[in-house]
């Protein structure tokens, strides 16, 4: 008994452990007006990064918008721990009117999973952009369970490198969502050369969901 307890509250610690701050996630956001995502296309690289878990084990992150002949997908392709390089890819749900075109839905399928977790859908939500520079985006999940949601914050930017004038106007929508810039990491495009590669989809690290524990 003693056993299947302790192994329960780990899973559980495991699960919820990333889920830090108190409450629901910030409601009544501004997100971009009238958002384009014809102009989003193609590849953005990650310039800084916020996981409010404190996580950073993901560098080099690369978003990419693509189009297939099911739909439009997410690729978001990445070095975890600067060892593996890993990817993710979803498919992407357009809102249907343009007041709402910036509150972008993600959806990740993995058909190896248990039914319940196949399909998982995030919010991929724009703060800011002007295209050709710079992009600000967030995704926030909350947990009911224990009253606490977890948050990301992507710095994305057309080159490797973001320009200052560029990261000033990025990081102005950050107190809408209440996160502080002084908190944001800078990715460090020298150590993009991993060991090993992986040919098959990998779990996001920038989006958490909480898993219920059934025994």
């Amino acid at each position: 008994m003693l056993k299947l307890f302790i192994l329960l509250f780990v899973s559980v610690c495991g699960v919820y452990g990333y889920f830090t701050l108190p409450g629901k996630c910030p409601e009544n956001v501004q997100l971009q007006e009238e958002f384009r995502p014809a102009d989003f296309f193609n590849k953005w690289y990650q310039a800084y990064h916020y996981s409010s878990d404190g996580q950073n084990q993901n560098n080099c992150s690369v978003i990419e918008l693509q189009t297939r002949p099911t739909g439009i997908y997410l690729n978001q392709s990445r070095v975890d721990r600067g060892l593996f390089h890993r990817y993710s890819i979803a498919k992407v749900g357009i809102p249907p009117s343009i007041e709402d075109g910036a509150r972008l839905d993600v959806t990740f399928s993995f058909d190896d999973a248990p039914r319940r977790l196949m399909n998982r859908r995030y919010p991929f939500h724009v703060l800011a952009t002007n295209y050709n520079y710079y992009a600000t985006v967030y995704t926030c999940n909350y947990s009911p369970l224990i009253d606490k949601h977890f948050i990301y914050v992507w710095i994305l930017s057309r080159n490797e490198v973001l320009n200052d004038v560029s990261k000033e106007l990025a990081i102005r929508s950050l107190s809408r969502i209440g996160v502080d810039p002084k908190k944001l990491v800078k990715d460090d495009w020298s150590r993009c050369s991993p060991k090993y590669y992986e040919d098959r989809q990998a779990e996001p690290l920038t989006f958490r969901t909480p898993v219920l524990v059934r025994y």
